[in-house]
Parts: C-alpha cells; structure tokens; sequence
C-alpha cells in the first residue's frame, strides 16, 4: 500500500457521543427499517407468482419473463445504488428511504397498467431505482444505533424482513389471485379492463405506502466511527481507494463469493413455484400460499439463527464466522436443494424445501455485517452500495435467467425446470465454498484492522 494510502486508511476517528440511543427505541427502528424491506421485497417478488398469466397475455418465453424478474430490475438498481450510496454517506438517511419507498410503490403500482412486455419492462426498472435507496440508508443507520457486538443479530432482524417479504409476497399473490377473481372488472382510464394480474400489482403498490407511517417515527441517528477526513467534508475517493486496496482480499472473496450465492438464491426463489406448477400441477395460489410461508417462516428463522450462532462462534474465538458459517450452511443447502428437485413427490419435495431454506438462510445477516463491521462510518454507505452493484449484476440480474437459459435451450424442456434448478445449484455452491475459504484469512486481518483503526482500542 502506498504511504498515503496507509494514512488515508488510518484516519483518526472524528468525536462521538460515547452512549448509543436507548436499547428499546434502537429496536424500534430496526422493527421500521425492516417493515420497510419486507415490504420491499413484496412488491419485487410479486412478479414470481405472476409469471405464467404475464407470460400468457404477452406471448413470452421463460426467458423473456426472467428478465422482467432480473435484468429489468437491476439494471437501474445497481447504477442508482451508488448514488444513494454516496448520499446515505452524507444525507439524511431517514429521508432517502421515505422518498425511496414512495417512488417505488407507486412504480410497483404502474406494472399493474403495462401493456406490452416493453411497458412492463420499464416499470419494473422504475421499482428497482427506487429500491436502490434503501439497502446503503438503512444498514447505516443501524450501524449508528448498535455497537458492534451486538450488530450481528440487529442486521440479522433486518435482514430477515427480506425472506419474510418474500414469502409474503407469494402468499399476498395468492391471496390477492383469489381477491381479484370475485371482484367485477375495473376499467382504468387510458388503459382499459385490467386483467387480474395487474390489479393485484395495483394492491401490492398502493398497499405498499403504509411503511411510510412508522418510519415517519424514526430519527437521524448520530453518525458513530467516523474518520476524521483530510479532505472535503464526508467521505472521498482517496478514503474508499485506500480503504479497498487495504481490505482487497476479503472484499474480493466477499463481494464474489457471495454475488454468486445471490444468484443461485433468487434463481431459487424465481423458479420454485414454477416447479411445483409445472412438475407436480399445483395451482399458482397453493404454491404461494404454501412456499410463501416456508420463505417466511423458516428462512426468517434461518436469518436470525445465522446472526446468533455467528455471535456464538466469534465469543468463542472464532475471528472468521462471517465466512465460515456460510461456508457450512450451503454445502448443506445444496445436498437438501437438490435432492428436493428429484423428490418423486410434492410433500417430500416440500419437506426437503423446508430445511434447505432455513440452511439457505444462514448467511444473510453475516452478508452486511462483515462489511458494516470492517468499514468506517463515512464509507458503509458507498461499500453497501458497491456490493451491491457487484451481487446484483452479477447475482439477481442473471439469476432468473440462468434457470432459464437452461430450460430453454439445454434441457428444451418446460418440465425440466427442476432439473435446470438442480444443475445451477450443483455448479454455483462449490465456486462459493471456495472463494470464501480462500478469504478466511483476509477476513480476519480486516476485522483486526477495523478493531485498531475504527474503534480506538486493541485488537484481540
């Protein structure tokens, strides 16, 4: 590293007030921020249990569809992620998230007047600029209210509101599937009669503005571990290149590693339903009903069992849990998966579901809590922010649409989707136990380093 980039990379830290806010409205915020993602990820998964009347009406392919799930979502998401990034670095945060979620609920609301496949296309970019806000605002804030021994299980909590969102959003689909059907047509003005697949997305965005009530109760917390900066007031690009090219190691392992996972997971989470439509003959409101409760119920349990056997492991001497726990958990997700997939019938194929998703679901919190934890105040932000980038580009955009490339043109098969699932699994885990066991040491030389720079006391 260079000399300057060695005195970048330790900045002293900037005064903070030694007390964090009281412990019971600091969990109050977390509870807010994480309405706020379950919600979220309501109004970008809807689409999943939509697929086969979206793909009817619009004449499309498996393809065509994955990309309204993937590409259509990040590609804005991504690009606008660093932006917000850089302001939650700098702004109010509450205010970024309140705007954010205005914008993308009413976005969510507008698929529901699509026309055609391009219309559809550009409003589900419009929900993923808008999503953009919250990830880099929200863990940051969170990262103000807690100290760090105690941030692992808080992220864990928020993070968990994604699974639960998710599977709220297959069994608000079906139950809004079913709503829909007994409701008399409903013509709106300069669009027409609305299908039932839009009206349900037309309930899902309007609903959605609720989450703006209890933020509106959340105050801007007091920026903590801030470096004292040489340069223009928060956070420059000497800090963030110093800051990278000491880490560089762990972030390479961490930001690969774990984009790879994301595709496979929302690969997963794509498809599944699918699956049971197709391969078993369920109905699209059943298989909401029912994954949408494994994803909420055991991948939420899964999110915060990961943050406190985590916390468990690193009281204990373990310096690399972040790593190694994930690690373990998708070795074993992946045998559970993939056996699911060549399940001779539904029940034990749901069964196998059930523990594959609270294995699935370890690493979640660990995810932004290894960079929350190695990271000073004035970059969480921009670093949330640039994984972001990196796992959604490379994770969410594709992974969709690797399931379905699959389908479509190895297999050749629309009942092959279990098999297409099977083999992406079978690929992509391995990549990931090896990226993250070859960033174990340098995961462990960041956390010290953290330790010594950021919060003024030895390391150990």
């Amino acid at each position: 590293m260079t000399a300057q980039a060695q005195s970048d990379a330790s900045l002293p830290l900037a005064p903070a007030s030694a007390e964090y806010p009281p412990v019971g409205y600091a969990w109050f915020v977390v509870g807010a921020l994480s309405i706020v993602n379950m919600m979220s990820y309501v109004e970008r998964q809807i689409l999943t249990l939509l697929f086969a009347p979206i793909k009817r009406d619009f004449q499309l392919t498996d393809t065509q569809v994955s990309l309204l799930a993937g590409a259509a979502f990040v590609i804005f998401f991504v690009v606008f992620g660093l932006l917000f990034g850089r302001l939650a670095d700098r702004g109010n945060r509450k205010r970024i998230i309140m705007l954010g979620a205005l914008f993308w609920g009413l976005a969510t609301a507008a698929c529901g007047a699509a026309q055609n496949f391009i219309q559809l296309f550009i409003a589900r970019i419009s929900v993923g600029i808008g999503e953009a806000s919250l990830g880099p605002s929200a863990l940051s804030t969170i990262s103000d209210y807690f100290p760090r021994h105690k941030l692992a299980r808080a992220i864990s909590f928020y993070t968990g509101a994604q699974y639960v969102g998710a599977g709220l959003a297959l069994v608000v689909g079906g139950l809004a599937i079913h709503l829909v059907a007994q409701l008399p047509p409903i013509v709106l003005p300069g669009v027409g009669v609305l299908r039932p697949w839009q009206m349900t997305f037309v309930l899902v965005g309007l609903g959605g503005l609720l989450v703006l009530i209890p933020m509106s109760f959340v105050k801007e917390p007091e920026r903590r571990g801030v470096a004292k900066s040489t340069g223009p007031a928060g956070a420059n690009r000497g800090e963030m290149r110093a800051f990278l090219g000491a880490n560089r190691r762990m972030l390479a392992s961490h930001f690969v590693g774990f984009a790879l996972s994301s595709m496979l997971g929302f690969g997963v989470v794509a498809w599944v339903p699918t699956f049971f439509i197709r391969v078993h003959g369920w109905a699209a409101q059943d298989i909401g009903y029912v994954y949408g409760a494994i994803l909420a119920v055991m991948g939420g349990a899964g999110v915060l069992a990961g943050g406190r056997i985590a916390e468990w492991m690193e009281a204990r001497g373990v310096k690399d849990a972040y790593f190694l726990l994930p690690m373990m958990s998708a070795s074993t997700t992946m045998v559970l998966f993939i056996s699911a997939m060549f399940a001779p019938t539904a029940g034990l194929a749901l069964g196998l579901l059930v523990c594959s998703t609270f294995f699935s679901s370890f690493p979640v919190s660990l995810i932004m809590t290894a960079l929350q934890a190695v990271a000073p105040n004035q970059l969480r932000g921009q670093l949330t922010a640039l994984f972001s980038f990196v796992t959604n580009l490379l994770g969410v955009a594709t992974g969709p649409t690797v399931v379905a490339v699959l389908t479509d043109y190895l297999y050749r098969d629309e009942q092959a989707v279990g098999l297409s699932l099977a083999t992406a699994s079978a690929i992509i885990t391995p990549l990931v136990v090896i990226l993250l066991a070859i960033g174990r040491p340098g995961l462990r030389d960041s956390l010290e380093r953290s330790t010594r720079l950021y919060e003024g006391r030895p390391a150990g």
